[in-house]
C-alpha cells in the first residue's frame, strides 16, 4: 500500500474501529496453547510482535492482557499513532519502523502475527521467503505465528466496488479498496489496486487520498511451497477464519472468510 495512505493513521483506524480483536487475540492465544512447543512457559505467555502493525490493535489488546507487546510497520506515521494510542490507553508497547520482508529484532518472542491480509503487500517468492526467515528469527524455537491472509477464492475479485462508511467523533470516514479496471499483471501475479480514502471533518469538504497499490494475494499451495522453501518452519496448520475457537479447516463455505496459516518455528 501507498506509504502516503498510512499518513492518515487516525482515519486508517476508524475505518477498521469494527474488527473484533479482542476474539482474534483469542484465536491467536489459542493458536500458541495449541500449537506452541516452546519450553519457557513465562516467556510464552508474555511476548507478542504484531507485524504490519497500524495502528496496533492487537498488540494494545495484548498489552492489556498483561503481554509484552511490540508492533512493527514501514509507515514511522501509523508507529507513532499506535504509540500514541497506547499512551492514551495507559498501555505499554514498544514500536519498531521497519520493512517486514526483512527486519531485525533485540528480543525473542513467542507469538508473532500479520493480520488483515497485510501480507499481500510481499509481492515476489524472494521477499516472502526472507519475510519468513525474519520471523523465525525473530521468534523463540517453537513460537508461533500466525499470518490472515486473503482467501483464494477471492484470487480474481468480482466487479462490486469494496467500500464502507464508519464514524466516529466529529469524523466520517469512506474507504474504498478496488475498481473494476484495476490492472493485474499475469506473470508477476499482481494487481494494481485503487486505494482511495475519502476523509470528513465536520461540516467540511472531504479530504480525498487516492493511490495505487501493488498487492499479491496467494494461493494455498504456493503458499505451502514458499514456507517449505524458507526451511525455517517444521510444521503448520491452515484454517479459514480468526473467528471460531477450535478454528475451522479453510473450504468454499461462509464460514471460510480468509486464510490463516498458523506455523511453528523449529526447535
Amino acid at each position: 500500500m501507498a506509504k502516503e495512505f498510512y499518513k492518515h493513521a487516525r482515519a486508517y483506524d476508524i475505518a477498521f474501529k469494527d474488527r473484533d480483536f479482542d476474539i482474534e487475540c483469542d484465536f491467536l492465544e489459542w493458536c500458541l496453547k495449541t500449537y506452541g512447543k516452546i519450553n519457557n512457559t513465562e516467556i510464552r505467555e508474555k511476548s507478542f510482535l504484531e507485524l504490519a502493525c497500524g495502528p496496533a490493535r492487537h498488540a494494545r489488546e495484548f498489552a492489556k492482557r498483561g503481554w509484552k507487546a511490540t508492533a512493527l510497520d514501514l509507515s514511522a506515521e501509523m508507529v507513532s499513532f499506535a504509540a500514541s494510542e497506547a499512551e492514551r490507553e495507559n498501555l505499554r508497547i514498544d514500536t519498531i519502523v521497519a520493512d517486514m520482508s526483512d527486519f531485525r529484532c533485540s528480543r525473542k518472542y513467542s507469538l508473532a502475527a500479520t493480520l488483515m491480509e497485510s501480507i499481500a503487500h510481499l509481492t515476489t517468492n524472494e521477499q516472502m521467503i526472507s519475510h519468513f526467515k525474519s520471523v523465525a528469527e525473530a521468534l523463540e524455537p517453537g513460537g508461533i505465528y500466525v499470518i490472515e491472509a486473503t482467501h483464494p477464492l477471492f484470487f480474481f475479485p468480482d466487479d462490486e466496488i469494496n467500500s464502507w462508511v464508519c464514524e466516529e467523533g466529529g469524523t466520517k470516514v469512506e474507504l474504498t479498496f478496488g475498481q473494476p479496471g484495476d490492472k493485474y499483471d499475469s506473470i508477476s501475479q499482481t494487481w494494481d489496486v485503487t486505494t482511495r480514502l475519502k476523509i470528513w471533518e465536520g461540516a467540511n469538504n472531504p479530504l480525498i487520498e487516492e493511490h495505487i497499490s501493488t498487492v499479491r494475494w496467494y494461493l494455498s499451495q504456493e503458499m505451502k511451497m514458499l514456507i517449505e522453501i524458507s526451511g525455517v518452519f517444521e510444521d503448520y496448520w491452515i484454517y479459514g477464519s480468526t473467528y471460531y475457537i477450535p478454528p475451522k479447516d479453510i473450504d468454499d463455505s461462509e464460514d471460510s472468510d480468509s486464510m490463516v496459516i498458523v506455523l511453528r518455528t523449529k526447535r
